[in-house]
Formats: C-alpha cells, structure tokens, sequence
C-alpha cells in the first residue's frame, strides 16, 4: 500500500470518527455531571466554538483544493482549538467536577485535530513547492459518500453541543423564576 493510501485511511477511518467518538462521550459526561446546573450554557457556547474551529476546515476540506492558503488555514484552526480549549476548561475547572474520564476525552479532542492537520500535510507536502493562496474547488473530489457522511456526522456532534446549550438555557431560566 502507497504511503499516500495509508495515511488518507488512517484520516478517514481513524482520526475522523475517532474524534467524533471523542465528541459524543464529552458530551455523555457533560449529561452524566449535570454541566446545566454548573457552568451550564456559557461553556455550551466555547463547546460550539470548538466544535466550528474543527468542523469549518474539514468541511472546506471536502470542497477545497488543499493547497497552502488552506493548510495555513486549517493550522490556524487547529490553533484556535487549541486557545478556546484552554478557555473552556478554565471556565469550567471552578464550576464543576471535570473526571479523569472527562480529562481523557478531552486529551483525544485536543490531540486528534493536531494528528489529523498533521496526516493532511503530509498528504500534501507538495503544495509548499509552489504555494497557491487563494481557494479554488477539488480537481479531483473526495469521494461521494464522506462528503455526505462527514457532514452528517458534524451535524450530529452540532446536534448534541446544541442540545446541551438548551439544557443549560432552560435551567437558568427555571432559576429565574
């Protein structure tokens, strides 16, 4: 098997629904810890911003030419990630109860950008040669079924942060009261 083949399975397979995996069981110990009673639907929002920081470049990802704009792009991106992380748990750390468990999942969510942004330069060495900027569509597109899965699977993660900011509304509100 072609290094090239090798690493696009270990993105599509692996690190793709390895961090989506990773996304449902925070969200499963965001549910198991009550986060509506903690910090509630203020870190819900850093979680749909962290969510997009990842989402956004695997989605232009499917439709783009990965050239050097967007690998600058996606490094950003993972970047980003990375600060708005740090933010959340800041936030949250005094708030509530984060378990090893928790901790565990959230090495996965931080690392796994990194490892797939890393895969993905790889993949695309070659645009360093002659660097592009500016976006242009795939010559050559992903294959059908990942650019219907992938954004399914975003949807159902956008879904899940979408569904805890509301637990989180609805409790503040109830307090209000």
């Amino acid at each position: 098997m072609r290094m090239h083949d090798l690493l696009w399975k270990v993105l599509a397979y692996g690190v793709l629904p390895a961090w989506l995996l990773a996304g449902a069981a925070d969200w499963l110990c965001h549910r198991r810890t009550a986060i509506e009673r903690t910090s509630g639907s203020r870190e819900s929002r850093l979680h749909f911003l962290l969510h997009a920081e990842i989402a956004l470049p695997v989605l232009l990802g499917l439709w783009l030419e990965i050239n050097a704009g967007l690998l600058t792009f996606m490094a950003l991106c993972v970047l980003a990630h990375m600060i708005t992380s740090l933010l959340d748990t800041r936030l949250a750390q005094p708030l509530r109860y984060i378990s090893p468990i928790e901790q565990q999942v959230h090495s996965w969510q931080e690392m796994l950008p990194l490892f797939a942004l890393i895969c993905v330069a790889l993949l695309h060495v070659d645009v360093w040669r002659d660097p592009q900027w500016l976006p242009g569509l795939r010559t050559q597109p992903v294959p059908g079924h990942w650019r219907v899965l992938l954004p399914l699977a975003l949807a159902g993660g956008f879904v899940m942060i979408a569904e805890e900011y509301l637990r989180g509304r609805a409790h503040s509100r109830q307090g209000a009261v």
